[in-house]
């Protein structure tokens, strides 16, 4: 489990910079920025399963998330 201060820098990095987050666990193209298309590249190279960017969807449209991400 992380700890709250690096989740919470994990969290300001993501909204400053969604794509470096990302790359550092997944190989995007740097030419890559519409979110779309780098969902597709990453179920193309089988780097997410629908299942996995099933579960991101439902997450983000959880009210709950939806507070969160607010702040």
């Amino acid at each position: 489990m992380m700890n709250p201060m690096a989740l919470m820098n994990m969290y300001n990095q993501m909204r400053s910079n969604p794509i470096a987050v990302l790359s550092q666990r997944f190989n995007i193209p740097a030419n890559m920025q519409d979110p779309n298309e780098i969902i597709q590249h990453l179920l193309n190279t089988g780097q997410v399963s629908q299942a996995q960017v099933n579960q991101a969807m439902q997450m983000r449209n959880n009210p709950a998330f939806q507070q969160f991400m607010k702040k």
